[in-house]
C-alpha cells in the first residue's frame, strides 16, 4: 500500500481513545478497519498517551470491544519512563491502576531522583500536589511527563489533560520536562523499531493534530487525521498542521486506502 510514489506502507499505528473508541463505547467501523489492515498483511500497533491503565488492561478493553491486540503491540509512555529511571528512585504521580507497569522501579517520597507526572484521575493536580512537585523539582529531581497533551475527549466532552500542569511546573521551576509519550520523536521511533519498519513505511492515525499528527510527521511517519474524538476543526486550522489524509471517522479508512 502506498501513500505516494515513494512510500510503501508496512505498518499502521492506531491511536486508541477518540479513534477506535470513546470511553467504553466502540466507534462505528473501528473493529472492521483494524481487521482490514491486518488482512492486508500489515503490522498493527496501538499507540496511546493514556496514563490511566496498564497495557494489560488496555488489551483486555480492546478485546472486549472486538479488537484483539496483543499487549506487546500496545505502546504507552510508561515503558519509556521505566527505562529512563533505571536503577534510580522515583515518585509517581499516576493512578494506582498504572503501578503494575512500574513494578521494577524503586519508589520513594524522600528526595526522589525522578518525578513522573501522569493522569491522577478524579484526584487531579490539586494546589497541594503541585506545590509538592514544585519543591521536589527545585530540590533537584528530574521531571518526567508521560505526555503533555493539552486536553482530551471524555464521553461528556473535552477536559483538561496533564499538559497544563506540566507546563506550570516547568514555568515555576525554570526547567523542561522530559516528555516520553507522543509527540516525542523517540516514542514514534521506538514503536517503529519494535515493528521492524522505517518511519517512512508507517502510517499514524490519530485525532490529536499536535501529539498524533505533528509528532508523527516530525518523526518521519505518514499521517491520517480522524474527525472524531478530540478533533475540533477551528483548533486544527489554527495550528496550520496538515495531515496526509483526512478521514471523517475510522470507518472511512478502508475506502480511503483503496483510493490511493
Amino acid at each position: 500500500m502506498k501513500l505516494d510514489q515513494s512510500a510503501e506502507i508496512r505498518a499502521v499505528l492506531f491511536d486508541l481513545d477518540g479513534v477506535l473508541y470513546i470511553g467504553n463505547a466502540l466507534l462505528p467501523g473501528a473493529a472492521e478497519s483494524v481487521q482490514y489492515i491486518k488482512d492486508l498483511g500489515l503490522s498493527v500497533a496501538g499507540v496511546t498517551n493514556t496514563t490511566t491503565s496498564p497495557r494489560r488492561a488496555i488489551a483486555k478493553k480492546l478485546a472486549d470491544l472486538g479488537i484483539p491486540m496483543d499487549p506487546d503491540n500496545i505502546y504507552t509512555p510508561a515503558a519509556l519512563a521505566v527505562q529512563a529511571i533505571g536503577t534510580s528512585t522515583a515518585q509517581l504521580y499516576v493512578q494506582d491502576a498504572l503501578l503494575e507497569d512500574f513494578s521494577t522501579v524503586e519508589l520513594t517520597k524522600e528526595k526522589p531522583d525522578f518525578i513522573v507526572m501522569g493522569d491522577l484521575g478524579d484526584r487531579g493536580y490539586t494546589p497541594a500536589i503541585l506545590h509538592r512537585i514544585f519543591n521536589q523539582v527545585m530540590d533537584g529531581a528530574t521531571l518526567l511527563a508521560l505526555h503533555k497533551n493539552r486536553f482530551w475527549q471524555k464521553p461528556d466532552g473535552l477536559h483538561l489533560d496533564i499538559g497544563p500542569f506540566v507546563t506550570a511546573i516547568e514555568y515555576a521551576t525554570g526547567t523542561q520536562a522530559i516528555v516520553l509519550g507522543k509527540p516525542s520523536q523517540a516514542f514514534f521511533h521506538g514503536v517503529c523499531i519494535a515493528l521492524h519498519v522505517h518511519p517512512e513505511a508507517a502510517l499514524m492515525i490519530g485525532d490529536d493534530i499536535e501529539s498524533d499528527i505533528a509528532g508523527a510527521q516530525q518523526a518521519g511517519l505518514h499521517t491520517a487525521l480522524v474527525q472524531t474524538g478530540k478533533y475540533r476543526q477551528a483548533f486544527v486550522e489554527q495550528t496550520g498542521i496538515r495531515a496526509d489524509l483526512i478521514l471523517p471517522s475510522i470507518a472511512s479508512l478502508p475506502e480511503a486506502l483503496r483510493q490511493l
